[in-house]
């Protein structure tokens, strides 16, 4: 069997992929796991709507100790999408399991690709429905999320919360939740809107068409880099990702709208399909050992005759 790299803990991936970023950038919604920028050349500030005391508030179940970066910009990114930042002001931007908590992610792509200067990179990292809590979910379709961007949502409806709590607590809770009087189940999902739930989920191939959407529909320069799938990171493994770059006019401008859909689309999975065979080369058994097969009987003569053979078309000697 053929050798192939070992497994890749989580750390190591993102470690990889921080290769891309260089110059100057932001990170949205960090929290408390701000993505690893290990090479030099970078510099980074933090998007978020909340300061470090306002999220351990948030969050007393993660200890008085955990640490949460600065947070150099105060912005809603449901309401406010990056209006902070200007047009094509940003060498890269990370969004590490961001887009799913917001309440209308194509809009935010789109600021994404708004603020980014041509030639400067996304990185987009979202956790795989079927690895985590969210494994009892209906994927988000993108005609869904269509009509979010159309009509401009700028707050999660109680409908997905409901469906959140629906679908992640075990049903007992679920019974307990439906069997409380309206006032009551209003000041759970509030408390579940403030700390920003997975209002949207999706794994490795049903989000691709959202970034479809956006190169075909919205126009955007996206050029695939790189990018992880659940299974780069082993069997344990919950998140996957794109490496994007902003292409530099007129790079794509000869490919029309499908054009650009194609290219996208085949990059990408030319690129899965090599990921995904090396997988199942990772996954494939050891063949069972087998003992060994004795040489048949005449075997020197015949080699012989074959030798002669070659001598006679060629050959310049016989084996000993």
């Amino acid at each position: 069997m053929p050798e192939v790299p070992p497994w890749q803990d989580r750390t190591n991936v993102r470690h990889l992929l921080s290769r891309h970023l260089v110059g100057r950038g932001v990170e949205l919604g960090p929290a408390n796991i701000p993505f690893p920028l290990d090479f030099p050349g970078t510099q980074v500030s933090y998007v978020d709507r909340l300061l470090p005391d306002e999220h351990r508030r948030l969050f007393p179940e993660l200890g008085e100790g955990v640490e949460f970066p600065n947070t150099d910009i105060v912005c809603d990114l449901d309401v406010d999408r990056l209006k902070p930042l200007d047009d094509q002001s940003q060498d890269f931007v990370i969004a590490s399991h961001v887009l799913e908590h917001v309440a209308e992610p194509i809009g935010l792509l789109d600021e994404i690709h708004r603020v980014l200067r041509p030639g400067g990179t996304a990185l987009i990292l979202l956790p795989d429905r079927r690895r985590t809590f969210d494994v009892g979910r209906d994927p988000t379709p993108l005609d869904h999320l269509v009509a979010e961007y159309e009509a401009q949502v700028t707050e999660v409806d109680d409908d997905h919360i409901v469906d959140f709590i629906r679908h992640t607590e075990p049903p007992e809770s679920w019974e307990r939740f439906e069997a409380l009087p309206p006032k009551d189940r209003n000041e759970i999902i509030q408390v579940h809107r403030d700390r920003s739930v997975h209002v949207h989920c999706w794994h490795e191939d049903e989000f691709l068409d959202v970034l479809l959407y956006a190169v075909e529909t919205l126009r955007h320069d996206w050029d695939f880099v790189d990018g992880i799938l659940t299974d780069d990171e082993g069997p344990e493994g919950f998140e996957f990702g794109y490496v994007l770059r902003r292409c530099v006019p007129p790079a794509l401008d000869g490919l029309g709208p499908a054009g650009r859909r194609q290219r996208f689309y085949e990059t990408w999975t030319a690129w899965a399909d090599r990921q995904r065979q090396t997988h199942h080369l990772r996954w494939e058994p050891e063949p069972e050992p087998q003992p060994p097969v004795a040489p048949r009987r005449g075997w020197k003569a015949r080699l012989r005759r074959a030798a002669k053979e070659l001598l006679g078309r060629g050959g310049t000697a016989l084996p000993s």
